[in-house]
């Protein structure tokens, strides 16, 4: 790997708290692990069961409070070489401004849209989130909305795909890593008093406690219990399953990938914004508060389902707002972060011509020639003092990664781009376009054309996600060509 920052991921989970925040974190770890190396902290008391096997863990030292924690962070990893993400309730104002003082980049996953924030960027992936309740610093980005679900890899695949229900026969049924309130049961036994259901499959989590439903399970042959599913098993039982039955929480974003009728309500804070949701974009049947809910409270809930003749108003919602492609946009938020511009100087000269001169570069260019250093040198010094050519030098964490080249005509600005072989494969075009965009937008306010060979897909999908749109069709050197454009906002 390249000599680039690692990722100190930073959540607890256990009997009492619950282990979705855990559970977050190791989806994001799952999109990022292939780009940047990774550490898992997490406190001695966190179940440690749930941890896959191949994570490395550093484990905070027993005594260290939360007021502490900044500090043991500093002394453990450095933030010149570390960035965090961190999910917890714990993680307040205070703690994001020592950490922010101690010079780390922070990403913080949040719920409660509570007190001051001092995170680089800030994730909250329900769907009805209002920016402005947000109180955030200057430089703060937001990533709000189901379009930053985090899903683990099997269920962003499954969002991906299409699914019809015609009949309902067999039942999900899930609360999450502790359940203190054993809904489980209690959902589990209207399901069994339900005549259309014919077998119900109870996930039960890490850090579930109670007996009862042992007791049902071995009384009733269609109840199938199950406990610590991998994620591939999980959402193959998902899949074999018509309905289900689940908090608000991250297991129901997962359900809704897999697409299904979901009775979904709430039993703590975080989940409420979750549930309101989803509840008014039409992808679950309401219960509201779970908390002091009933066997008949879930009976007659489930019979507004059941007595449905069609269930497809649930799906097409639930595919609207998961549509399978959240991993780049977090590949893209954390490259966009990481990536910055200088302009380039006569000591890039060099550097510039062998990356000019890389077959791939020159394969889609439209003068497919190699470059002569000598012609290269006299146009290089040219450009870089041209007053009507910005030219600059993308990085990627402080390091030269490519190029950005503006040049201004009379009523349009022509963008060209150029990835090093060195950092291709970490989808960087989409934030060099339009992260240099704003660089350039901020001295110029012409439009940017993109000229792409028509039959460049992979260019015309990376300035597409960029936020360029199709303009026009036209030859370039008798090269059919689709001109691609972007103003400012």
């Amino acid at each position: 790997m390249l000599n680039q920052k690692k990722i100190v991921f930073r959540a607890d989970g256990d009997s009492n708290t619950g282990l979705g925040h855990l559970y977050r974190l190791f989806a994001l770890v799952e999109i990022y692990k292939k780009q940047f190396e990774f550490i898992f902290v997490t406190k001695v008391s966190s179940t440690k069961t749930v941890f896959p096997k191949d994570y490395p863990i550093s484990f905070i030292t027993e005594g260290i409070t939360i007021a502490d924690e900044p500090l043991w962070l500093h002394q453990n990893f450095n933030p010149s070489e570390h960035l965090i993400i961190a999910d917890g309730y714990q993680f307040k104002s205070n703690y994001q401004k020592q950490l922010k003082d101690y010079g780390y980049q922070l990403i913080y996953i949040d719920d409660l849209v509570e007190g001051k924030f001092h995170a680089d960027v800030i994730v909250n992936h329900a769907a009805n989130v209002d920016p402005s309740n947000y109180q955030v610093q200057p430089f703060t980005h937001l990533a709000l909305g189901t379009e930053y679900a985090i899903l683990r890899p099997l269920f962003v695949k499954a969002a991906q795909s299409e699914r019809k229900i015609i009949n309902i026969s067999s039942a999900f049924v899930c609360f999450g890593g502790a359940d203190t309130l054993d809904l489980s049961y209690k959902a589990t036994k209207a399901l069994l008093e339900t005549e259309k259901i014919k077998s119900i499959h109870v996930v039960l989590g890490a850090a579930y406690n109670h007996s009862g439903i042992e007791v049902l399970a071995s009384q009733n042959t269609q109840i199938k219990l199950y406990r610590n599913l991998d994620e591939d098993a999980l959402c193959n039982l998902m899949k074999s399953c018509h309905l289900a039955i689940a908090p608000s929480s991250t297991i129901v974003y997962e359900l809704c990938s897999v697409k299904m009728p979901v009775l979904s309500g709430y039993f703590v804070e975080n989940q409420i914004s979750i549930y309101n949701a989803l509840l008014q974009k039409g992808a679950i049947e309401g219960a509201g508060d779970f908390s002091n809910f009933t066997v008949e409270d879930f009976k007659a809930k489930l019979e507004l389902i059941l007595n449905q003749k069609q269930f497809d108003h649930y799906l097409k919602a639930q595919q609207k707002l998961f549509d399978g492609q959240s991993p780049n946009r977090f590949i893209k938020l954390l490259n966009d972060f990481l990536v910055s511009f200088r302009r380039a100087t006569k000591e890039d000269m060099i550097m510039v011509y062998n990356w000019s001169n890389d077959p791939l570069v020159r394969q889609n260019s439209y003068n497919t020639e190699a470059i002569d250093l000598g012609n290269h040198e006299k146009w290089f010094n040219q450009k870089i003092k041209d007053d009507k050519s910005l030219f600059l030098i993308a990085l990627f964490d402080k390091q030269p990664a490519g190029i950005v080249r503006y040049e201004i005509k009379e009523d349009h600005t022509v963008i060209g781009i150029l990835v090093a072989e060195n950092f291709r494969g970490k989808k960087l075009s989409p934030s060099f376009l339009s992260e240099s965009a704003k660089y350039y937008f901020k001295r110029n306010h012409l439009p940017i054309f993109a000229y792409i060979k028509e039959g460049n897909k992979a260019s015309i999908k990376t300035f597409e996600s960029a936020g360029y749109s199709f303009y026009k069709k036209e030859n370039v050197n008798k090269i059919a060509s689709l001109v691609y454009k972007l103003e400012n906002k």
